[in-house]
């Protein structure tokens, strides 16, 4: 990996833990299950941005493409029902 890419996913895994964080005060503001919905969705975004740090770092640890399209459907999922909830 070149020094760009790096940094690049570094900076996406701040910006979707800082969305995360912007919607866990606005359900622990609000207290209702959409926003209960929508703040897992992002939650599980930044567990998927945890699990690529390892290969940021060069670790033999790897994800298949399978388990990035499945957290992708879970967040995606947990948004979208979050969403149309109501």
């Amino acid at each position: 990996m070149d020094i760009f890419d790096i940094i690049l996913r570094i900076s996406l895994i701040l910006a979707t833990t800082s969305v995360f964080g912007i919607m866990l005060l606005t359900y622990l503001r609000v207290r209702n299950t959409k926003m209960l919905l929508i703040s897992a969705g992002f939650g599980s975004f930044v567990l998927y941005a945890l699990m690529s740090i390892p290969e940021i770092l060069g670790s033999p640890l790897a994800m298949d493409e399978n388990l990035h399209l499945f957290l992708h459907l879970i967040a995606l999922v947990l948004i979208l029902v979050g969403i149309l909830k109501d």
